[in-house]
């Protein structure tokens, strides 16, 4: 373990004022705080939300290291509520990217909340949507309207693994979209740089497509709903993806929603969600 010392100044992330100090072996600290990274002082559990600069090897060089911290509220057990009722298992590894290269950045809870899958996995799809119910039936919170504001318990999906099971072309559902469609590169998520390997990107209107391709074969093809005004109607885009989902046999699953939607129907699910605006 290194022995040269670090100077770590101690800063709250609410007032901005210093609460500390302290001086740490190098070997003590950790190689990035790139990643969420939480700490002890003074009795309380704080997240680091800021650290200049953020690796071993730059402070290493300077001996010195601020933190920006808030303060983590602790809660008995029974009080910690989560938002949704289900998450992807696994997240895809980011790695660096070249300077000035197109990112989009998508908050991690977000990843495969909305994607299509080969029709031919149903058993599997069917077996985690019964999970996610049990979360709503279970574990949901409700106010006195019956209104859910948070989940204590939540499913977290390992199945379908690759959702893709057959082949489905990039450069053929490219070619369905309409002409306004834009690329937006990679996909990054939120408080990591860099670019998940094999990544694509590419909106219409509020509609974002995201997904993983190996070459010109999709391996995840995932929707999301970027925020903004009312959305306006994307005939055109429908008329694809219905026809993409046609093509290769593709259904749409809303993990948390619940929804197992078929291509003739992916129209009436966009407008419903708020993704388009209706006709």
């Amino acid at each position: 373990m290194s022995k040269k010392l670090v100077r770590v100044a101690f800063l709250d992330a609410d007032s901005g004022a210093r609460i500390g100090h302290s001086e740490l072996p190098l070997g003590q600290l950790p190689e990035s705080f790139q990643a969420a990274t939480t700490l002890e002082l003074a009795g309380a559990t704080w997240s680091v939300e800021r650290a200049e600069p953020p690796t071993s090897a730059q402070f290493g060089a300077t001996g010195n290291l601020t933190l920006t911290l808030r303060r983590i509220e602790s809660a008995p057990p029974g009080d910690i509520l989560y938002s949704l009722p289900t998450l992807c298992a696994t997240l895809p590894a980011v790695a660096g990217a070249p300077a000035g290269a197109d990112r989009l950045e998508l908050h991690e809870d977000d990843w495969r909340q909305v994607e299509l899958v080969s029709a031919d996995l149903g058993d599997e799809v069917q077996a985690e949507l019964r999970a996610v119910r049990q979360s709503f039936e279970q574990h949901a919170r409700r106010d006195e309207h019956g209104r859910i504001y948070g989940f204590q318990g939540i499913h977290i999906r390992s199945q379908p693994v690759r959702p893709l099971s057959g082949t489905v072309s990039r450069s053929r559902l490219l070619s369905l979209l309409p002409s306004g469609a834009r690329s937006r590169g990679g996909i990054g998520f939120r408080g990591q740089p860099g670019i998940v390997p094999s990544s694509f990107a590419v909106s219409v209107g509020r509609v974002l497509l995201y997904g993983l391709a190996d070459g010109d074969s999709l391996a995840v093809l995932a929707v999301h709903t970027e925020p903004g005004p009312a959305a306006e109607p994307q005939p055109e885009l429908v008329a694809a993806l219905e026809r993409s989902m046609r093509e290769a046999d593709l259904l749409l699953v809303d993990w948390c929603r619940v929804a197992l939607v078929p291509p003739a129907s992916i129209g009436d699910y966009l407008a419903a969600t708020g993704a388009v605006g209706r006709s």
